[in-house]
């Protein structure tokens, strides 16, 4: 069953799906930027937080990142070309850069770091391996895959 979270005005409310309050900043939508990072915030500081577990980063340190990942989505949403490109990509890009600057800068990306990531989108962000497949710009099978060898390689540690 579909759900209309949209008022009688056409604005997005505090209810909306995160691309919906994303088109409505896109748009210019002022009232939507609150709705828009109460829902952004939690994942993004997950995420964070997660990867910055392993590169030795305080907690506080990597909520202060998300801040500044959730201003950036904000700027880059009123950009033309951010207000064109999937949300969800959009966001995991910015985040992914900015842990990489404050944990590694210019590490390649290895099959522990896929595998990492994929994990940490699965389990703590929440994502589905459509989503971390379109993020991570692989296959869903590639994604089941790194998950499945993950797994394994967490269980004979």
């Amino acid at each position: 069953m579909a759900v209309n979270h949209r008022g009688s005005s056409g604005r997005a409310t505090a209810g909306s799906a995160p691309c919906e309050l994303a088109w409505a900043v896109a748009r210019g939508d002022s009232s939507a930027i609150p709705a828009l990072l109460r829902v952004l915030h939690p994942p993004v500081a997950a995420y964070c937080r997660a990867r910055a577990r392993d590169g030795g980063i305080a907690f506080a340190d990597a909520d202060r990142l998300a801040l500044d990942v959730c201003r950036t989505v904000l700027a880059e949403l009123s950009s033309s070309t951010g207000a064109n490109r999937n949300f969800t990509t959009l966001v995991y890009e910015i985040a992914s850069r900015a842990v990489e600057r404050v944990v590694a800068a210019g590490h390649a990306r290895t099959a522990i770091h896929l595998r990492r990531e994929v994990l940490i989108l699965r389990t703590i962000v929440g994502l589905d391996p459509e989503q971390t497949a379109t993020v991570l710009g692989i296959s869903p099978g590639r994604v089941r895959l790194e998950q499945h060898a993950a797994l394994r390689s967490l269980r004979a540690a």
